[in-house]
């Protein structure tokens, strides 16, 4: 018996699949019924809860939400993984009124650093590409924007893009002898593995750490949400997509 939606389902957790993987989490279908499949994730051999996942087959999109046994930090991590917070369920009206104003009004971060960064990292066709944006007392000195062709960049889709484009910026501060920078990122993982709160179960990570540890630049990091209009972390975006599509 086949379930509707069930080969839009099974395809978009083919392109899930790889991205949790690379992470060091362990996911697996268990469960699809029409319009919903839900992904039993584990780490370590121990099962953290199941991610659901909503279709609709009339715009043609997808939502992540967290079934009863997946805890709040758990489901939030998972999502920043996946670099789909903008896929999570529309929020109620009032929320969406406040969402609203919070993008429209951004607040700016004043940075203790001469230069800093914001960096991102794309998947499109196939393809993972790098993007980031240095800056020093706020004028644009580089911009930079690659692709990366091979088979880790292509199983971990962007997030290959994002460590990339850190190892990048941090390339261009050794080569310019810039002693300290501040690095403007979206995907929590960049920061959490660099510092070592979250584990690096897979050779791009551990790789990943290793450089940040063996790097004599010092990093100050900053979490910014994505999409969010903060127009330098678009222009990474686009960067990124520039270096997939090379």
């Amino acid at each position: 018996m086949s379930y509707i939606c069930e080969e839009e389902l099974v395809s978009i957790y083919n392109s899930v699949e790889p991205i949790l993987l690379s992470s060091g989490l362990e996911p697996e279908i268990a469960l699809i019924r029409d319009y919903l499949l839900k992904i039993k994730v584990s780490e370590n051999d121990k099962v953290l809860g199941k991610l659901i996942i909503d279709y609709s087959p009339k715009r043609q999109t997808h939502n992540y939400r967290k079934d009863s046994d997946l805890p709040e930090e758990q489901f939030t991590r998972i999502i920043g993984i996946l670099g789909g917070s903008e896929k999570l369920k529309e929020k109620s009206g009032s929320e969406k009124k406040n969402s609203n104003k919070q993008k429209s009004n951004v607040p700016e971060i004043v940075v203790s650093t001469l230069y800093y960064a914001y960096v991102d990292g794309s998947f499109i066709e196939g393809c993972t590409g790098y993007g980031a944006v240095i800056l020093k007392e706020g004028s644009i000195v580089a911009e930079l924007s690659g692709k990366l062709d091979t088979p880790e960049a292509f199983n971990s889709r962007q997030v290959g893009g994002e460590i990339q484009a850190v190892i990048e910026v941090l390339e261009w501060c050794k080569k310019e002898r810039v002693k300290e920078i501040s690095i403007f990122y979206d995907f929590q993982n960049i920061e959490k593995w660099a510092t070592g709160k979250f584990r690096t179960n897979t050779p791009m990570t551990q790789a990943y750490k290793e450089y940040i540890d063996n790097c004599k630049i010092s990093i100050i990091w900053y979490k910014v949400e994505s999409h969010t209009g903060i127009e330098l972390n678009e222009r990474a975006d686009i960067l990124a997509k520039k270096g997939a599509r090379q």
